[in-house]
């Protein structure tokens, strides 16, 4: 399993990707129930949520391979500050990714980790895997000079990627995030809102140049997200 979805790079993509949530067994349950049809049409990447779900790794790709997941992996486990539930402490954080490094092809980090991660940004560069550093903001959408830092401090950092979450207060919050995606960029980059803005901007932005595109499995676990398969559908339409 792990070979066969290692060969895929999501970075590489010209068209924007679904990346569907995983942040709970009740979700993973329900991925592994699908068949790969199904699958394929809920989602281009999954991104298992390690802090949310809060399995032993060996449980978890248990599952993975009794389900034969061909689908490429993405790994996560959030800082509590950008949303999570896991440590705070980065080492252990790091402990939650590494067992898995095998089945992924793209793990996430927050920006403000990357210091901290950044032997495991190397572990995982060395085997092939790509890492994405990420900035969340969950009350309001930060200055295009905030916005713009986080993004030119992530290649010196090591990082393959950007993603960028805030929340939308109003329409000039949306049309921050559009200046800022569709500018030309050094690394790819991902872009998104959340609250009453949210679903409408994920579409707007993924047309900007937003490359992944998150949507849930299950339930919703971010306001303004879409059901994957849906988003996956309306992305091919535009």
């Amino acid at each position: 399993m792990a070979q066969l979805v290692s060969s895929q790079n999501p970075l590489s993509s010209t068209r924007p990707l679904t990346v569907g949530v995983i942040p709970d067994s009740s979700a993973l349950t329900t991925w592994a129930a699908m068949s790969p049809a199904k699958r394929s049409a809920t989602c281009d990447v999954i991104e298992l949520r390690l802090d949310t779900l809060k399995m032993p790794a060996s449980e978890l790709r248990a599952v993975l391979t009794q389900a034969e997941n061909a689908t490429p992996i993405l790994l996560t486990a959030r800082h509590p500050a950008e949303g999570g539930q896991g440590s705070l402490i980065a080492a252990e954080r790091m402990g939650m990714i590494e067992p898995l490094l095998d089945l992924a092809v793209l793990i996430d980090l927050e920006i403000r980790s990357a210091m901290e991660m950044a032997p495991l940004i190397k572990k995982a560069q060395a085997v092939g895997v790509k890492v994405m550093g990420s900035f969340h903001d969950f009350q309001t959408t930060p200055s295009e000079e905030v916005l713009r830092g986080a993004i030119n401090f992530a290649q010196p950092a090591g990082l393959d990627a950007v993603k960028i979450a805030t929340f939308l207060n109003s329409p000039a919050d949306l049309t921050r995030l559009i200046t800022i995606t569709a500018e030309s960029h050094r690394l790819r980059l991902s872009t998104m809102g959340m609250g009453s803005w949210g679903r409408v901007s994920r579409l707007v932005l993924a047309k900007a140049g937003s490359l992944l595109n998150y949507g849930f499995i299950g339930e919703s676990n971010a306001p303004g997200q879409w059901p994957a398969a849906r988003l996956k559908e309306l992305l091919a339409e535009l």
